[in-house]
């Protein structure tokens, strides 16, 4: 993305046209998958995120404030900017998507909805202390989902470590085996 587009969407911004298949649809308004339920439910959404295709961050995404806070386990600090740079097209999609499906229409009223549609998101980073930090590559993917799993299961304190990667990569294969659909 050109370094001057933050903020602003260029207008021929693929990101902007996309227009959501009807299995994409089914999973913002809760029909595909057991246990999932509509966006306009909830009032947040956790999002893993590819960065240049080498590197996985968390996205937690507050839908009604319009917030995306990013949990992030690298070890070396990133400029908020930066990593602004490299998720501008999730919040610019997440706003042209949520007023696509008619989110606003469903979740909020009068001024709130109108300030709300089709504005970028707000992005902040989580400080790192409060996120368990990983000390090699390549486990950046790991942490990710351990990350998103606690969130979801509302669990105040991460009590992993790097040193538990290798035993949590198996538990993870295990569940992702144990839980897959025969062909």
């Amino acid at each position: 993305m050109p370094h001057d587009a933050v903020g602003k969407a260029p207008k021929n911004w693929s990101v902007l046209k996309y227009r959501w298949s009807s299995e994409d649809l089914m999973i913002v308004h809760g029909l595909l998958s057991v246990g999932n339920r509509p966006w306009h439910e909830v009032d947040a959404v956790l999002i893993p995120c590819n960065i240049g295709g080498q590197y996985w961050l968390m996205a937690s995404v507050d839908l009604t404030l319009g917030k995306i806070h990013l949990l992030d386990s690298f070890r070396q600090e990133v400029p908020l900017q930066i990593r602004k740079e490299q998720v501008a097209p999730l919040w610019w999609f997440l706003s042209s998507m949520l007023h696509q499906v008619g989110f606003h229409d469903a979740r909020l009223t009068g001024e709130v909805k109108y300030e709300k549609r089709n504005r970028p998101f707000g992005v902040s980073m989580v400080s790192t202390t409060h996120v368990p930090q990983q000390t090699r590559r390549g486990n950046c993917g790991a942490h990710t989902l351990r990350l998103m799993e606690y969130v979801m299961a509302n669990r105040k304190t991460f009590d992993w470590s790097e040193e538990d990667m290798c035993t949590l990569r198996e538990k993870m294969a295990v569940e992702i085996f144990c839980n897959s659909k025969p062909h």
